[in-house]
């Protein structure tokens, strides 16, 4: 009897641990540091899909030369794994969802770039950059609030001392319908 359970108890663990962990429906994005725009195109894009976006490799993609290997290249196997989620949306009821994601990709980086335009035209902006201290790193964040609306927050940290030196900077919304920007100073 104990035996058996222990075999069964053994077995239970074994086919949990042996399950795949990647089954979840994540898109697999490649990426280029820095890159805030494609990153955050790709977040606004998958709204209204059950999807999470992963940023799974950037600037340095492997690639093996073994005529076996079942992906050749990270490429291969970034597009295999998507096209399998691409098919689980499908058998899910959403009508060409790779289709409808690309294309809604396309439009929020172009809004996007159209609203960091807006952002970097403004006054304030381009004077802040100007006399930004050098030792001060600029990062940036942006948020959707409604087609075409945007919040753009621009923080600094001390490059000499990242630590605990954020400091954010400004905050902004940005209208690319309307082509206005409303910019808050913080202190």
């Amino acid at each position: 009897m104990k035996n058996s359970t222990l075999g069964i108890l053994m077995l239970f663990c074994f086919n949990t641990f042996a399950q795949k962990t990647t089954d979840s429906l994540e898109i697999w994005t490649m990426f280029t540091i820095g890159n805030l725009v494609n990153a955050k195109a790709h977040e606004f894009a998958a709204r209204g899909l059950p999807v999470k976006i992963i940023h799974k490799t950037g600037d340095v993609l492997w690639e093996v030369e073994d005529e076996d290997a079942e992906y050749k290249s990270e490429i291969e196997y970034i597009e295999a794994h998507n096209d399998s989620v691409w098919e689980q949306l499908k058998n899910r009821g959403f009508k060409n969802p790779r289709k409808s994601y690309e294309e809604q990709f396309q439009k929020e980086r172009a809004d996007l770039e159209a609203a960091l335009e807006l952002f970097n035209e403004n006054p304030r902006i381009k004077r802040y950059q100007e006399v930004r201290s050098k030792d001060q790193f600029p990062n940036a964040d942006i948020k959707k609030i409604t087609d075409g609306v945007y919040q753009i927050e621009l923080w600094s940290l001390d490059i000499q001392n990242p630590l605990d030196t954020q400091k954010k900077e400004f905050v902004a919304k940005v209208d690319i319908n309307t082509l206005q920007t409303t910019v808050v100073k913080l202190e």
